[in-house]
């Protein structure tokens, strides 16, 4: 008995075979505490890998790593890609660790003899946000329209499109990477930082909270280090790199449901604004670029925050459903 729940009832739901009702009973176990979690996590990877021969009391770990060894097969070239989208805001941890976490140690153990690889692609739509647990205990949390991809083989070495924050779970011996939509890379040991690094922005951003981060892939291969309280501001087109002091805190807000902008002007603030309310801005040409804004973002609706905007700049605005019109007064 593990707690609450039964070993039974928890071979069965490894084998795929549970009811809802038990299924609801497993998750809110797991929901419990940090410890049913891992030991879930544990169960589930060495119950794969021992080939589902034994019951889960009888699973040696160490065994099932050796069996593991002896299934790998000829490295092959296909490539099998598995797609996960989240098609909605999921506030508990656990349930992207359940839907993620361990659909990832399923493709895992399930494509060992078909492929070399299994990618997994995490993508949170327009206007909503996710955390993601990796298998290697790395805490990400995905802003909206975010796209993550990593190797069920390789967890450490991840792409991503959008922006998200990272609290990278240490391990010396195999760095943690990160390669955004430029072709720039960011790697780590084990640290906190928020990466933002959308397709259409023509800068890439890096802010470091914790620990350090080596910058590679800009101005010719030229390796940057990042400090506590640093930001490197990469520019695309210009292929330059700027370093600068910042109030960390203010750049990782978003997962925490809060935005907060100092001396902003409209045009920089039209695409957070686009990603926070997972909206279209057409901003007309016309309207002046030189007011500059300094405000906190919470629980506010557009309409309120467009009104509060109004109070200091001149501009009319038109709401048509998702797509906003912001001209001159």
């Amino acid at each position: 008995m593990k707690g609450l729940i039964s070993n039974e009832i928890l071979q069965r739901f490894l084998n795929k075979e549970t009811s809802q009702a038990e299924n609801d009973e497993i998750l809110k176990w797991v929901s419990a505490s940090d410890k049913n979690r891992e030991e879930l996590r544990m169960m589930h990877q060495s119950f794969y890998l021992s080939g589902m021969e034994k019951d889960l009391s009888e699973i040696d770990i160490d065994k099932a790593w050796e069996n593991l060894a002896l299934k790998m097969p000829v490295p092959k070239t296909k490539k099998k890609i598995i797609r996960i989208d989240i098609l909605q805001k999921i506030a508990a941890s656990v349930l992207i660790f359940l839907t993620v976490g361990f659909g990832a140690l399923w493709v895992n153990e399930h494509y060992f003899e078909h492929a070399q690889s299994a990618m997994i692609t995490i993508e949170t739509p327009k206007g909503e946000k996710s955390k993601v647990l990796l298998p290697d205990g790395t805490q990400v949390w995905l802003n909206s329209q975010t796209t993550l991809e990593y190797d069920a083989l390789n967890p450490r070495k991840v792409s991503m499109k959008g922006e998200a924050y990272f609290e990278v779970g240490k391990d010396r011996n195999h760095p943690f990477e990160v390669i955004t939509v430029s072709g720039m890379k960011v790697t780590v040991l084990g640290t906190r930082f928020n990466l933002r690094s959308f397709a259409a922005d023509p800068v890439v951003e890096t802010t470091l909270d914790e620990g350090k981060v080596m910058i590679t892939g800009i101005e010719n291969s030229r390796s940057v280090f990042l400090n506590p309280g640093e930001q490197a501001i990469y520019s695309i087109r210009e292929n330059e790199l700027q370093v600068k002091s910042v109030q960390t805190e203010i750049y990782s807000l978003w997962k925490n449901n809060e935005l907060r902008f100092n001396n902003i002007s409209l045009r920089e603030l039209i695409p957070r604004l686009e990603h926070w309310y997972g909206v279209t801005v057409e901003l007309d040409p016309s309207v002046s670029n030189t007011d500059r804004f300094t405000m906190t973002i919470k629980t506010e609706s557009l309409r309120e925050l467009l009104q509060m905007m109004q109070l200091t700049s001149k501009f009319n605005y038109e709401i048509n459903g998702e797509k906003i019109t912001i001209r001159t007064k």
